[in-house]
């Protein structure tokens, strides 16, 4: 039986709804030829058992559709239509791959130079990193950032700096605190004190203290 001339080629297709009512990934499409609406299986890269890539379209986004069989549709792809809804980093610059959300999440990979990854949220918070050089891992919050670079590491803060743990340790060649005062609760111990002067309201000598 030789099939319809709709089933041997693409169509293009606005999406009417993504919630599947029987659970199974599927799209609900409106042909643009012919106006036919029908649920159409999504095409995914994995797609198993309680694992894969779900990346539906939202509604009325435009996608590309094919017929396997009369009763059988698949979304192999969104397409973009009109000037303005194309995301400023998807352009078409070779070497420079971009995900964005509806929300404004971004996920940017450039390698048009050395090879840099940025992760953005809408509220501007950014996890960046570069190869660039000997390579940099950046943790940004408005004026807050953590920088992991070849120099070493650096936290900058507006406010406060907080570590929290049953133990810390510190091992290095000199640590160095440059503070108007450092305040300390409990017992400080020592091997050696050296100080310029030390200013207390008591003070109890033992072994090896001048008394």
């Amino acid at each position: 039986m030789e099939q319809s001339p709709l089933f041997q080629q693409l169509h293009l297709a606005r999406v009417l709804e993504n919630q599947d009512p029987q659970g199974r990934g599927r799209l609900q499409v409106q042909l643009v030829s012919t106006e036919l609406s029908l649920w159409a299986s999504c095409m995914s890269n994995s797609a198993g058992q309680n694992y894969g890539l779900s990346c539906l379209p939202r509604k009325n986004e435009m996608v590309v559709l094919a017929f396997m069989g009369p009763d059988q549709a698949v979304v192999l792809g969104a397409v973009w239509s009109g000037n303005d809804s194309h995301p400023q980093e998807a352009q078409a610059v070779e070497d420079v791959y971009a995900l964005v959300t509806p929300g404004g999440t971004k996920l940017v990979m450039d390698e048009s130079a050395a090879a840099r990854v940025q992760i953005e949220t809408p509220g501007g918070h950014k996890i960046t990193i570069d190869d660039t050089g000997a390579g940099e891992v950046l943790i940004e919050r408005g004026g807050d950032q953590v920088k992991l670079s070849a120099d070493g590491i650096a936290i900058t803060s507006s406010l406060k700096v907080k570590v929290e743990a049953t133990q810390v340790e510190v091992s290095a060649a000199m640590v160095k605190v440059d503070a108007g005062m450092s305040q300390f609760s409990g017992v400080v111990k020592c091997d050696t004190l050296i100080a310029t002067s030390v200013v207390g309201t008591s003070y109890t000598p033992g072994a090896g203290n001048l008394w």
